[in-house]
């Protein structure tokens, strides 16, 4: 839930002052009544009207440092991994942290074909990718060895 405006907060302290209760104050603005009471209660607990900064979950541990170089290093080679970028930055991240940090600094991942496809031959027969017929190619004509009956023992 987002925080009421300063207005809004200005307006609920007003009213207080003038002397009205908390559930008339909440009717008349068409706030909550938990709301409009924590209003009160946090002015008198911070001397604030100010809603509270956001401080939860961890702390992003790229440094303004890692940001130019990593920056440099993209510019460098566009076409290089996460892996590679952590291994240059000399981090010890997850790949994964790399990953957040380029979105963070706004690149994406753009993933290109090696080759182009193969416009004269598909890749896989029709009856394979319908799942029909058999092809003599995938049907198995050997026995894997963790398959195969022991050797008999004389």
């Amino acid at each position: 839930m987002e925080a009421y405006p300063l207005r809004m907060r200005q307006r609920i302290i007003a009213l207080y002052e003038l002397g009205r209760q908390t559930a008339e104050i909440a009717e008349a603005l068409g706030t909550c009544r938990s709301g409009t009471r924590r209003v009160r209660q946090r002015l008198r607990e911070r001397g604030t009207l100010e809603p509270a900064t956001r401080k939860r979950g961890r702390k992003c541990g790229m440094t303004e440092a890692h940001e130019r170089r990593l920056r440099e290093l993209v510019a460098a080679d566009p076409d290089a991994t996460r892996e590679q970028l952590r291994d240059r930055l000399g981090v010890a991240a997850d790949v994964r942290t790399i990953g957040r940090w380029l979105k963070r600094l706004g690149f994406v991942l753009k993933k290109s074909r090696c080759m182009p496809p193969s416009s004269s031959a598909p890749t896989s027969p029709n009856a394979a990718r319908l799942g029909t017929g058999s092809s003599p190619t995938s049907t198995r004509t050997t026995s894997c060895s963790s398959t195969s009956p022991a050797p008999a023992r004389a």
